[in-house]
């Protein structure tokens, strides 16, 4: 599971900003009887977390991202699929498979185009937690570095480390003693602009196992309705009949589910095409007739729907991490926020697998539906950079309507709009002077 991710100099995000799926110790405050006569529910209430044994600490199932147009939110996620996807895939493979993720530097600083992007990633199976910290620039790797700490003692324990050396012009490595196997000899051979860690999924490593499945099973990307994401994942299922027509069955009942009038959705291989495949909607007519059409004529809303019930039967399965962004475009709010509980009960989601996803519906932030925990925000800095901060930086009552406190700029994170008259009449008089 997620522990927390880090990242810097990486598109709109100047500075390091951190988003931390670690649920904050509840207040031993009592509830007010305002609150409970508006049925207010505690965070615990809400959904407990998950613990993770000998840690002290819980994990969250979900986490929202709201904020502003081109205040960065985005990127945030963007930052943490791109990173999950070099680790898994290498450097190359990514490029081919999923051409528009670049590393980008913040552009509106020129002393950023200088210095390097960073990341850092820390993850939890069973009672260890991997820290695995990456620091890239355009030419070659700076540095990678594998930790883990084990519950008993909380000490960090180095895997593997490398370090570019400047002057020599190649990398130092430096190994830990619970890493030591035939793989170390693959080091000499590791490019400067390749990651160790893609060689080391490869390979299944023991020392890492739980970790390279985590990453191999995620589904990656964060736009639903992506048709460069859509053809490779479904391409892959279908080299795995088993799997997929079991994940193709449970996605297909979810999108019924969900009230879009559909019967069934088909997919069917077709070699002399180009992707090899094509998708049909079928719906039933009458009592028993029914009549199919290409799925690229259904709505917007019901073609991200199929995207997004596969992404949620596959990570609920397995356990993992799916990241969506803007999640309630073309969807119904009530859809919405039936996923989001789907994550949040126990009994849903047994593997604890985590949602993050950003999202304009403020509406989310009502109706014991999150967690103060599981609302975070992106706003602009000065410099138009990127800062991410969540709601439990603000001190507020339980009672409070967060979702109208948050329109009202109680929180930042909106964008700062003049009154609709001066955004009229400055037009109409520029028009009338020219």
């Amino acid at each position: 599971m997620l522990v927390d991710f880090t990242v810097e100099n990486y598109r709109s995000i100047k500075e390091p900003v951190t988003l931390s799926a670690v649920a904050q110790r509840q207040s031993s405050r009592q509830t007010t009887q305002s609150s409970k006569r508006k049925r207010v529910k505690s965070d615990q209430e809400i959904t407990p977390g998950y613990p993770l044994e000998g840690w002290d600490i819980e994990l969250l199932p979900v986490l929202a991202i709201f904020g502003a147009n081109a205040s960065g939110k985005s990127n945030v996620i963007q930052a943490l699929d791109y990173l999950l996807l070099l680790m898994t895939y290498g450097n190359h493979d990514t490029h081919l498979i999923f051409k528009q993720r670049k590393s980008n530097h913040f552009k509106l600083d020129s002393s950023c185009a200088t210095k390097s992007t960073r990341f850092e990633l820390r993850v939890a199976f069973d009672t260890n937690i991997y820290t695995y910290s990456l620091e890239i620039n355009q030419n070659y790797v700076i540095s990678e570095k594998l930790d883990y700490a084990l519950s008993l003692t909380k000490r960090t324990r180095r895997l593997f480390h490398r370090q570019w050396n400047e002057d020599e012009k190649k990398s130092i490595w430096k190994n830990g003693a619970d890493f030591t196997g035939n793989h170390i000899q693959l080091q000499g051979n590791i490019r400067e602009n390749e990651l160790f860690i893609t060689q080391l999924i490869k390979l299944k490593i023991n020392t890492i196992e739980r970790l390279s499945s985590w990453l191999l099973c995620r589904l990656n990307g964060i736009r639903l309705g992506d048709e460069e994401y859509d053809v490779y994942f479904i391409k892959t299922l279908l080299n795995s009949e088993g799997v997929s027509n079991e994940i193709h069955q449970q996605a297909s009942s979810l999108v019924k589910k969900f009230d879009t009038g559909l019967s069934n959705i088909i997919i069917e291989q077709e070699l002399e095409k180009k992707f090899g495949y094509s998708i049909y909607a079928e719906h039933t007519i009458g009592e028993e007739g029914k009549i199919r059409w290409n799925f690229d004529e259904e709505s917007l809303g019901t073609q991200r729907l199929f995207s997004l019930a596969y992404r949620i039967v596959f990570t609920l399965g397995l356990g993992g991490l799916t990241i969506v962004d803007e999640l309630g475009t073309n969807i119904h709010p009530n859809i919405v926020r039936n996923i989001v509980r789907i994550f949040q009960s126990h009994k849903t989601n047994p593997g604890n697998a985590q949602l993050i996803f950003t999202s304009h519906d403020n509406t989310l932030q009502r109706n014991n539906l999150l967690r103060r925990d599981q609302i975070w925000f992106t706003q602009k800095r000065p410099d138009q950079s990127t800062e991410l901060y969540p709601l439990t930086d603000f001190h507020v009552r339980n009672d409070l309507a967060i979702d109208k406190a948050y329109l009202d700029g109680r929180f930042g994170a909106v964008p700062f709009l003049p009154f609709n008259e001066e955004m009229i009449l400055k037009d109409e008089e520029q028009c009338q002077e020219s």
